[in-house]
């Protein structure tokens, strides 16, 4: 047991990495519609609201400018950064996030969308049995009910014919976001769980309506962007890892926003879970590894901690006290976070910005102060900070309580506040 005095100690270390710390509820948003435009296309795990990435944006960049978005996830900055007249990039390991990021920020005639989908919903009638094409992953039938399966698989014949790459894009995001709805799985989850026998009998979607449904939402959503966004201003997703940036990106960047994982998949947030059924229904390659790849996705093999940060050297000694396991997790998350920092640093143009949106999240029942760790990291590779801005989470999409010891009804707080930290170079 670690007595609560070490802990509090711990975690409220003053940095000499940190100026200005403020708490300003003006960042909650809260109320705020945030699935305007194309923001509300598909679901996805810890996406950043708009309102806090267009006020970054805004406040820190000029238009023309370079934006990067190194853990892009679904591109919410992304269409920012294109309404606001900015050009960006976004990295993501994940082949969903960047399908569906490439769809959010692509402006298509919206016309042209609602006649195809009246086509795709024509043709299903007229589809035959021997045109049907029906994967068959692993353990399909016990996350899809039979009936639902002959749908979606009627749905995707019709979609991947559709000759249009953008056009055909589009329809896949929808089709997605339908897989995960009209699944065996708590759509409410971001992990894989199965609904109970008990909820299983009355689960009976309706797949085709759900994708005509969603369809027409999305075109709405697009009607507004595209009116919005038809300018010179690109925005490029990317394949790619973060901690390896510099092999699928050399331009100079002028400001980062962006929301990093805050903490390993296998504690956090578990991207490739989420991805897995769309993933598999569409074909993607690659989302297999997500977890594995992603920050401490490996956790390294002893508590060596030869990171510039005094902070974490503190709070690796305190966890290890209590679970040497758990430590080395957390070390190996913030060793990942340090090289793509440094990474990111590399593309970085001088006097350029960053702004980090974390949460600062507990392990063991110890909160991890990764905002002041993140500082100290930068700090090192010869950024100041200007801010930390701690805001409240109204309605962010990701757990808010877990059960750390995996023991059934035991659970703990996770994450009320994010803080946002803003750096300069040079």
């Amino acid at each position: 047991m670690i007595p609560q005095e070490t802990v509090v100690n711990t975690i409220s270390v003053v940095s000499k990495a940190i100026k200005q710390k403020i708490e300003d509820s003006s960042w909650d948003y809260r109320g705020e519609f945030t699935k305007a435009y194309t923001h509300g296309f598909h679901s996805y795990p810890a996406m950043m609201i708009p309102q806090v990435a267009r006020r970054l944006i805004l406040e820190y960049s000029n238009e023309g400018d370079s934006l990067l978005d190194p853990f892009c996830g679904s591109g919410s900055v992304l269409v920012e950064a294109k309404l606001n007249k900015r050009y960006s990039f976004g990295i993501d390991l994940n082949p969903l996030a960047i399908l569906i990021a490439r769809v959010k920020t692509r402006p298509i005639e919206p016309k042209l969308l609602t006649k195809q989908l009246w086509n795709i919903l024509e043709n299903l009638n007229a589809l035959q049995i021997e045109e049907i094409e029906e994967p068959n992953f692993f353990n399909i039938r016990f996350w899809f009910k039979e009936m639902v399966i002959f749908q979606l698989a009627k749905l995707k014949t019709i979609i991947s014919n559709i000759e249009a790459t953008e056009v055909r894009e589009f329809f896949q995001v929808v089709f997605s976001e339908v897989v995960r709805l009209s699944s065996n799985s708590r759509s409410s989850e971001f992990k894989l769980y199965r609904y109970p026998y008990e909820r299983l009998q009355s689960h009976e979607p309706d797949p085709i309506k759900l994708f005509k449904n969603k369809a027409m939402a999305n075109i709405a959503g697009m009607e507004k962007y595209y009116s919005e966004a038809r300018d010179p201003y690109w925005a490029r997703p990317i394949l790619g890892d973060t901690t390896k940036l510099t092999q699928v990106l050399q331009h100079p960047i002028h400001i980062v926003v962006t929301s990093p994982p805050y903490g390993d998949s296998r504690t956090t947030v578990a991207y490739g879970q989420f991805s897995r059924l769309s993933s598999q229904w569409l074909g993607l390659e690659g989302y297999e590894n997500v977890d594995k790849k992603s920050l401490g996705g490996i956790s390294v093999a002893t508590l060596h901690c030869s990171l510039p940060s005094e902070t974490l050297s503190e709070v690796i000694k305190v966890i290890g006290k209590a679970d040497e396991r758990r430590a080395k997790d957390v070390l190996s998350f913030y060793i990942d976070l340090n090289k793509a920092l440094i990474e990111i640093d590399k593309v970085m143009k001088k006097r350029g910005v960053l702004c980090f949106v974390i949460g600062n999240r507990s392990v063991k029942g110890i909160r991890l102060p990764t905002d002041i760790i993140l500082a100290e990291l930068l700090t090192n590779l010869g950024y100041c900070h200007l801010a930390t801005i701690i805001r409240n989470i109204p309605s962010k999409a990701m757990p808010l309580r877990n059960s750390p010891s995996n023991i059934a009804g035991r659970v703990s707080d996770t994450i009320h506040k994010e803080n946002i930290v803003i750096m300069r170079k040079g």
